[in-house]
């Protein structure tokens, strides 16, 4: 019998699966005895690597035909692409009828749904010496107080001499 790559990829994680669950297995009742996992796996293996391996992957021969030019399963596997919707509808038909139209349109996309509105957004902007940062709330009038109001007295640029 002849497996494929694949097929003896998969024997070779089911071995390895079975000598994983040989490692965790516990005993359940006292006196059972431990299946030999280790066996198993082998046995698993053994039949695999008995067996050839063929390659079910050939090379495409794809041209500038239609669809009735090319192999069935070269001809299947460009219809699913051209079906996908990547491409305009009216080459998928003239893949297959050789039907073509005159009238090149791209595909019209759906319209975005717009979001509801959102509030509209103020933007003050001030020089660096104008910024007064917020930095306390008086609780009794509900007024922000920024740290000019906290220090009038002081000067914001003191002049340093030498």
């Amino acid at each position: 019998m002849v497996l494929s790559r694949e097929e003896k990829h998969k024997a070779y994680e089911e071995a390895q699966s079975i000598i994983a669950l040989g490692k965790k297995w516990q005993q359940l009742v006292p006196g059972e005895k431990r299946p030999n996992f280790e066996r198993a796996a082998a046995m698993v293996l053994r039949r695999a690597l008995g067996h050839k391996t063929s390659s079910n992957r050939t090379n495409l021969q794809i041209h500038n035909g239609l669809m009735h030019e090319h192999e069935p399963a070269e001809a299947r596997l460009i219809e699913r692409t051209l079906q996908s919707g990547t491409f305009h509808p009216d080459v998928l038909h003239s893949f297959r009828d050789d039907r073509r139209t005159n009238d090149v349109r791209p595909v019209k996309p759906e319209p975005v749904p717009k979001r509801p509105s959102d509030p509209p957004v103020e933007l003050w902007l001030a020089h660096n010496e104008d910024i007064d940062h917020a930095s306390h709330l008086n609780v009794n009038t509900g007024e922000y107080h920024g740290h000019s109001d906290l220090h009038v007295d002081q000067p914001r640029q003191v002049q340093m001499t030498t």
